[in-house]
Protein backbone atom coordinates (compact mmCIF):
# COMPACT_ATOMS: atom_id res chain seq x y z
CA UNK A 1 0.00 0.00 0.00
CA UNK A 2 2.93 2.52 0.89
CA UNK A 3 4.36 2.00 -2.46
CA UNK A 4 1.05 2.16 -4.11
CA UNK A 5 0.74 5.98 -2.20
CA UNK A 6 4.67 6.57 -3.40
CA UNK A 7 3.64 6.07 -6.65
CA UNK A 8 0.63 8.05 -7.01
CA UNK A 9 2.48 10.85 -5.39
CA UNK A 10 5.54 10.15 -7.83
CA UNK A 11 3.62 10.79 -11.00
CA UNK A 12 0.36 13.34 -9.98
CA UNK A 13 1.41 14.93 -12.81
CA UNK A 14 0.92 12.29 -15.31
CA UNK A 15 -2.25 11.33 -13.46
CA UNK A 16 -3.55 15.06 -13.33
CA UNK A 17 -3.19 15.03 -17.45
CA UNK A 18 -5.01 11.92 -17.83
CA UNK A 19 -7.76 12.75 -15.57
CA UNK A 20 -8.02 16.47 -17.52
CA UNK A 21 -7.97 14.93 -20.81
CA UNK A 22 -10.83 12.10 -19.81
CA UNK A 23 -12.72 14.90 -18.58
CA UNK A 24 -12.13 17.12 -21.32
CA UNK A 25 -13.75 14.34 -23.82
CA UNK A 26 -16.58 13.81 -21.32
CA UNK A 27 -17.51 17.24 -21.68
CA UNK A 28 -16.43 19.61 -23.98
CA UNK A 29 -14.69 17.82 -27.01
CA UNK A 30 -14.52 14.68 -28.20
CA UNK A 31 -12.94 13.57 -31.58
CA UNK A 32 -14.17 10.71 -34.12
CA UNK A 33 -12.50 9.07 -37.42
CA UNK A 34 -14.34 8.55 -40.49
CA UNK A 35 -14.85 5.44 -41.93
CA UNK A 36 -16.97 5.74 -44.97
CA UNK A 37 -17.81 8.24 -47.08
CA UNK A 38 -21.50 8.36 -46.88
CA UNK A 39 -21.65 12.27 -45.56
CA UNK A 40 -19.25 13.33 -48.84
CA UNK A 41 -19.38 16.31 -49.79
CA UNK A 42 -19.76 17.28 -46.36
CA UNK A 43 -16.96 14.73 -44.49
CA UNK A 44 -14.87 12.47 -46.49
CA UNK A 45 -13.16 8.95 -45.41
CA UNK A 46 -10.03 9.99 -43.37
CA UNK A 47 -11.55 13.31 -41.76
CA UNK A 48 -11.06 13.17 -37.65
CA UNK A 49 -14.28 14.84 -36.84
CA UNK A 50 -14.29 17.73 -33.69
CA UNK A 51 -17.53 16.76 -31.70
CA UNK A 52 -18.95 19.54 -29.59
CA UNK A 53 -20.05 17.65 -26.43
CA UNK A 54 -21.38 21.01 -24.96
CA UNK A 55 -23.90 20.76 -27.20
CA UNK A 56 -26.51 18.72 -26.28
CA UNK A 57 -24.70 17.39 -23.00
CA UNK A 58 -21.71 15.39 -21.47
CA UNK A 59 -21.31 11.23 -22.67
CA UNK A 60 -18.63 8.84 -21.76
CA UNK A 61 -16.13 8.48 -24.77
CA UNK A 62 -15.27 5.14 -25.67
CA UNK A 63 -18.52 3.45 -24.21
CA UNK A 64 -20.94 6.48 -26.09
CA UNK A 65 -23.00 6.47 -22.87
CA UNK A 66 -24.85 9.92 -22.54
CA UNK A 67 -24.79 10.81 -19.19
CA UNK A 68 -27.65 14.21 -19.14
CA UNK A 69 -28.93 16.20 -21.95
CA UNK A 70 -29.19 20.17 -22.12
CA UNK A 71 -30.14 21.23 -25.52
CA UNK A 72 -32.03 19.49 -28.68
CA UNK A 73 -30.32 19.24 -32.65
CA UNK A 74 -32.15 21.22 -35.16
CA UNK A 75 -32.53 20.69 -38.58
CA UNK A 76 -29.42 20.64 -40.52
CA UNK A 77 -27.20 19.94 -37.65
CA UNK A 78 -24.77 17.29 -38.05
CA UNK A 79 -24.38 14.83 -35.56
CA UNK A 80 -22.74 11.78 -33.79
CA UNK A 81 -24.88 8.97 -32.58
CA UNK A 82 -25.47 5.27 -31.73
CA UNK A 83 -28.17 4.17 -34.26
CA UNK A 84 -30.93 1.27 -32.94
CA UNK A 85 -29.53 -1.44 -34.49
CA UNK A 86 -25.46 -1.21 -33.74
CA UNK A 87 -23.19 -0.03 -30.97
CA UNK A 88 -21.50 1.63 -33.47
CA UNK A 89 -20.85 5.25 -33.21
CA UNK A 90 -22.31 7.15 -36.81
CA UNK A 91 -22.13 10.98 -38.25
CA UNK A 92 -25.21 12.03 -40.58
CA UNK A 93 -27.49 15.13 -40.39
CA UNK A 94 -30.41 15.98 -39.02
CA UNK A 95 -33.45 16.21 -41.54
CA UNK A 96 -36.36 16.00 -39.49
CA UNK A 97 -36.83 16.74 -35.72
CA UNK A 98 -39.91 15.76 -33.05
CA UNK A 99 -42.83 16.71 -34.23
CA UNK A 100 -42.09 17.39 -37.65
CA UNK A 101 -44.34 15.34 -40.33
CA UNK A 102 -41.75 14.05 -43.08
CA UNK A 103 -42.55 12.87 -46.77
CA UNK A 104 -40.52 11.28 -49.28
CA UNK A 105 -41.19 10.52 -52.49
CA UNK A 106 -39.59 10.24 -55.69
CA UNK A 107 -36.26 11.20 -54.28
CA UNK A 108 -38.31 14.41 -52.96
CA UNK A 109 -38.51 15.07 -49.17
CA UNK A 110 -41.32 17.67 -47.78
CA UNK A 111 -41.25 18.49 -44.54
CA UNK A 112 -44.45 20.12 -42.73
CA UNK A 113 -45.75 20.25 -46.19
CA UNK A 114 -42.82 22.52 -47.25
CA UNK A 115 -40.68 21.43 -49.99
CA UNK A 116 -36.91 21.35 -49.03
CA UNK A 117 -34.86 23.83 -50.93
CA UNK A 118 -32.45 22.34 -53.76
CA UNK A 119 -30.42 23.88 -56.33
CA UNK A 120 -27.99 21.85 -58.87
CA UNK A 121 -24.56 22.67 -58.51
CA UNK A 122 -22.80 20.88 -60.99
CA UNK A 123 -23.20 17.38 -62.71
CA UNK A 124 -20.99 14.76 -65.15
CA UNK A 125 -20.98 11.01 -65.71
CA UNK A 126 -19.92 10.38 -62.00
CA UNK A 127 -21.80 12.29 -59.68
CA UNK A 128 -24.14 15.06 -59.22
CA UNK A 129 -23.89 17.78 -56.59
CA UNK A 130 -26.78 19.69 -55.21
CA UNK A 131 -27.11 22.40 -52.28
CA UNK A 132 -30.15 21.53 -50.13
CA UNK A 133 -31.33 24.22 -47.86
CA UNK A 134 -32.59 22.85 -44.09
CA UNK A 135 -33.55 25.92 -41.92
CA UNK A 136 -30.82 28.52 -42.17
CA UNK A 137 -28.45 25.55 -42.52
CA UNK A 138 -27.41 25.16 -46.58
CA UNK A 139 -25.08 22.72 -47.12
CA UNK A 140 -24.38 20.20 -49.97
CA UNK A 141 -25.76 16.58 -51.10
CA UNK A 142 -24.22 14.07 -53.57
CA UNK A 143 -25.54 11.13 -55.50
CA UNK A 144 -23.39 8.96 -57.48
CA UNK A 145 -24.21 7.88 -61.01
CA UNK A 146 -23.25 4.52 -60.74
CA UNK A 147 -25.59 3.62 -57.43
CA UNK A 148 -29.64 3.29 -57.58
CA UNK A 149 -30.76 5.26 -55.24
CA UNK A 150 -33.64 3.85 -52.36
CA UNK A 151 -36.82 3.47 -53.83
CA UNK A 152 -38.57 4.28 -50.38
CA UNK A 153 -41.55 6.05 -50.08
CA UNK A 154 -42.82 7.38 -46.68
CA UNK A 155 -45.24 9.75 -45.34
CA UNK A 156 -44.51 9.55 -41.06
CA UNK A 157 -44.67 11.82 -38.14
CA UNK A 158 -41.94 11.94 -35.81
CA UNK A 159 -42.30 10.80 -32.43
CA UNK A 160 -41.30 12.84 -28.73
CA UNK A 161 -37.66 12.60 -28.56
CA UNK A 162 -36.97 10.87 -32.19
CA UNK A 163 -34.60 12.55 -35.29
CA UNK A 164 -34.42 11.30 -38.45
CA UNK A 165 -31.41 11.39 -40.10
CA UNK A 166 -29.89 11.36 -43.61
CA UNK A 167 -26.30 10.99 -45.56
CA UNK A 168 -25.15 13.66 -47.34
CA UNK A 169 -23.86 10.85 -50.00
CA UNK A 170 -27.73 10.30 -50.55
CA UNK A 171 -27.59 7.28 -52.59
CA UNK A 172 -24.54 5.70 -50.67
CA UNK A 173 -25.90 5.92 -46.92
CA UNK A 174 -27.30 3.54 -44.48
CA UNK A 175 -29.39 6.42 -42.27
CA UNK A 176 -33.28 6.79 -41.14
CA UNK A 177 -34.55 5.14 -44.51
CA UNK A 178 -33.10 1.55 -43.59
CA UNK A 179 -33.73 1.52 -39.89
CA UNK A 180 -34.98 3.85 -38.18
CA UNK A 181 -35.45 7.24 -35.99
CA UNK A 182 -32.57 8.61 -33.58
CA UNK A 183 -33.47 8.23 -30.00
CA UNK A 184 -32.43 11.71 -27.80
CA UNK A 185 -30.67 10.04 -25.56
CA UNK A 186 -27.89 8.41 -28.18
CA UNK A 187 -27.01 11.23 -29.76
CA UNK A 188 -23.69 12.23 -28.67
CA UNK A 189 -22.62 15.47 -30.28
CA UNK A 190 -22.93 18.26 -32.79
CA UNK A 191 -19.98 18.17 -35.62
CA UNK A 192 -19.52 21.95 -36.21
CA UNK A 193 -15.51 21.62 -37.44
CA UNK A 194 -12.97 18.41 -38.66
CA UNK A 195 -9.88 18.50 -36.18
CA UNK A 196 -7.73 17.73 -39.11
CA UNK A 197 -8.26 14.57 -41.98
CA UNK A 198 -5.77 12.50 -43.58
CA UNK A 199 -7.77 12.29 -47.11
CA UNK A 200 -6.97 12.24 -50.67
CA UNK A 201 -9.49 14.59 -51.14
CA UNK A 202 -8.00 17.89 -48.74
CA UNK A 203 -4.91 19.85 -48.13
CA UNK A 204 -3.84 18.15 -44.39
CA UNK A 205 -2.71 21.45 -43.30
CA UNK A 206 -6.03 23.26 -44.50
CA UNK A 207 -8.02 20.36 -43.02
CA UNK A 208 -6.89 21.38 -39.36
CA UNK A 209 -10.24 23.05 -38.01
CA UNK A 210 -11.83 23.71 -40.95
CA UNK A 211 -15.46 24.62 -40.46
CA UNK A 212 -18.12 22.10 -41.62
CA UNK A 213 -21.68 23.26 -43.06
Amino acid sequence: MNNLIQSLKNNKGFILLICLYAFSRTAYADWSRVPTGSMEPTIYAGDLLLVNKTAFGPSIPFLNIKLWSNGTPVRGDIITFIPPHTSDLFVKRVIAVPGDNLVFENESLFINDQPISHELISSDSQSTIINESLNTISHRIKFSADTPAPSASFNLTLPENKYFVMGDHRNNSSDSRYWGFVDEKNIMGRVDKLALSFSSERSFFKSIGLKLQ
